[in-house]
């Protein structure tokens, strides 16, 4: 076989062997496990479950009741020391000043801790997952800028902007 002819066959067998993976996917099921932090573009794709890049409220709700469940994992609630331990964003990165890291470690405690007693209607510590999508529902709410019921990506991020 010509060399030319070696080399269309290695590029076509490796695009195949790299869109092998996208067209198994199709099929609606993640190949491999969510990682455990993504940015809030990729979490809106990963719970926008019929494509259209909207988010409806019942896709919103079901991102919030599998939070929750991730959060109380006996399914009674969760404490503040619960919801700082979860990890939401990406957080520093290494190799910075340890100053600089630490502020960007006390800031987002402070908006968890913030958001955490306004989760916690009742004030007795434990976010119950009634408190929970209360509170969710309203950030939907908040979020719809538009008021058409649907959350698009841009509404979301706008939204967490301000939070």
């Amino acid at each position: 076989m010509p060399t030319h002819l070696h080399k269309w066959t290695a590029m076509l067998g490796a695009a195949l062997a790299l869109s092998l993976p996208a067209a198994f996917a199709q099929g609606g099921e993640p190949i491999s496990p969510a990682p455990k932090h993504q940015g809030i573009k990729q979490k809106f794709r990963l719970h926008d479950q019929n494509g259209d890049n909207m988010l409806s409220k019942d896709e919103f709700d079901a991102w919030h009741e599998a939070m929750f469940d991730a959060l109380a994992a006996d399914g009674d609630g969760f404490t503040l020391e619960d919801f700082l331990a979860m990890r939401m964003g990406p957080g520093p990165k290494g190799g910075m000043n340890p100053e600089r890291q630490k502020q960007m470690q006390e800031r987002p405690a402070q908006r968890k801790t913030a958001r955490f007693q306004a989760m916690d209607a009742d004030a007795d510590a434990i976010v119950t997952r009634t408190e929970f999508m209360d509170f969710e529902s309203k950030v939907f709410q908040d979020a719809d800028s538009n008021d058409d019921g649907q959350l698009t990506e841009a509404e979301l991020i706008e939204h967490h902007r301000t939070m």
